[in-house]
């Protein structure tokens, strides 16, 4: 689904983003197992296997309490978590 399109009083467009609570599944995962769309196959995920949804990535922003060097520009479908032992214990943000 196409994400919601809202036009503000000032005439600004304004996109629905999707939250950090829609991507709580991802708790208890290793980054690496999870799978780029774009990378998925149709045998994939009827395996059973993560897919992302289109154009979302996984950051690591927080590894074994060491906080990591994020990007400067701004991505709206970065998904910021933070890993420890290399598992994911917390979905920071998006973007």
């Amino acid at each position: 689904m196409p994400p919601k399109v809202n036009v503000d009083m000032y005439g600004r467009v304004n996109v629905a983003a999707k939250s950090s609570v829609e991507f709580e599944y991802l708790i208890g995962m290793v980054p690496s197992d999870v799978v780029l769309f774009d990378a998925g196959t149709e045998d994939m995920a009827e395996s059973g296997v993560t897919i992302l949804p289109r154009h979302y990535s996984i950051f690591v922003g927080t590894k074994d309490g060491e906080i990591q060097l994020k990007p400067y520009e701004y991505d709206p479908h970065r998904i910021v978590v933070t890993t420890y032992k290399g598992v994911i214990i917390s979905i920071d943000s998006i973007g």
